[in-house]
């Protein structure tokens, strides 16, 4: 039942990714030997969105290492069913960390089985484009894990690059960088473990910003962020970056244009339902970096829910015809608000 589970998360994944961003270009998958155990390792700017396009990507199923708060709900058997195990911190209480080193050396015994996870090296999310300084966490993972096998182990960076990092309808670049191979670090890795663990560490960070669009945070930063919009969509991920190191030769954000945004919201009640829940799911949560996650979370969900209903509702009341016809509003309406919202160039949100 867990399996199906995945599977059917998954898929629904790939269709809302479809209709959530106007494109989804994936790229340099081809360099990863899925056959082969991987640690896959993403930039983090939008909490759970961030693991499902590279899960979705990826050829085999993966496990996610997640923050321990999520668990201990009666949800417990849908994070399990999504292959997410719990991680432990020392805000958790030095008790818990135990709990956190049996359960990567279950990780570690899995990934000398074939098995592959994710693992977000920043530690943190956060609504930044450039990379931030990352642990060494999954570092001593590839090395153990190649300690312990004679199956290749790879350190596989990733970079996710969202032309808006909150709004539906915009693009995102998900490219792989050359994968890292841990026995390439074996033999300094015998010779002085603290030391090889670092220029591991070093080495991903090199490879995940060659993976980004705005690798790091220059006197340019805001410039180049500016640059990452809907006009320049249109290019492929190495002519954007080869573009933005001088930006000025690419296309403005340009003006934000509120009218169109109110617009959006006011041609799309049939739809109010959704909308209210988003709404308040970023409420409760506030925390930016999981706004486009719980607009995801509610468009894969939310949103056929509230269509099937409507559906119902209408068709008991005046017919399938009826029915059918509100429907299809609600699904044009949104569609409009979505393609509303993008002309309007809204801004990125506050960057560091």
């Amino acid at each position: 039942m867990k399996r199906l589970f995945y599977h059917l998360v998954a898929a629904l994944v790939r269709a809302t990714s479809w209709v959530m961003f106007s494109r989804v270009e994936v790229r340099r998958l081809d360099r990863v030997s899925w056959d082969e155990p991987c640690i896959v390792s993403p930039n983090h700017q939008n909490a759970f969105l961030d693991a499902l396009l590279v899960g979705i990507m990826a050829s085999v199923p993966l496990t996610f290492p997640s923050r321990a708060a999520v668990f201990g709900t009666p949800f417990d058997w849908f994070l399990e069913a999504l292959h997410m195990v719990p991680i432990y911190r020392r805000r958790d209480g030095f008790d818990k960390l135990q709990q956190t080193k049996d359960i990567l050396a279950q990780q570690r015994d899995q990934l000398c089985q074939g098995r592959s996870l994710v693992m977000f090296s920043e530690t943190k999310h956060a609504h930044t484009y450039y990379l931030r300084p990352l642990s060494r966490g999954s570092a001593r993972l590839t090395l153990k894990t190649q300690e312990a096998t004679d199956r290749p182990v790879q350190l596989v960076p990733v970079g996710i690059n969202y032309y808006n990092l909150c709004r539906p309808g915009f693009k995102v670049s998900i490219v792989f960088g050359k994968p890292l191979r841990a026995s390439e670090y074996m033999e300094r890795y015998r010779e002085n473990e603290a030391v090889c663990v670092n220029d591991l560490r070093d080495d991903l960070a090199t490879a995940m910003k060659d993976c980004l669009l705005v690798p790091e945070k220059t006197d340019e930063y805001h410039n180049r962020v500016d640059r990452i919009n809907r006009k320049n969509e249109h290019l492929p991920f190495p002519e954007v970056k080869q573009a933005l190191k001088t930006p000025d030769d690419l296309a403005p954000k340009g003006e934000h244009r509120p009218g169109l945004e109110t617009l959006a919201r006011g041609i799309n009640f049939l739809n109010a339902g959704p909308l209210w829940l988003a709404a308040a799911l970023m409420r409760w949560v506030d925390e930016p970096p999981f706004t486009a996650s719980l607009k995801f979370a509610v468009g894969m969900f939310g949103v056929p829910l509230w269509w099937i209903g409507l559906f119902a509702l209408l068709a008991g009341i005046g017919g399938w015809i009826v029915g059918a016809v509100v429907v299809a509003l609600a699904v044009l309406t949104m569609v409009l608000h979505v393609f509303l919202v993008r002309l309007s160039n809204p801004p990125h949100p506050p960057v560091d």
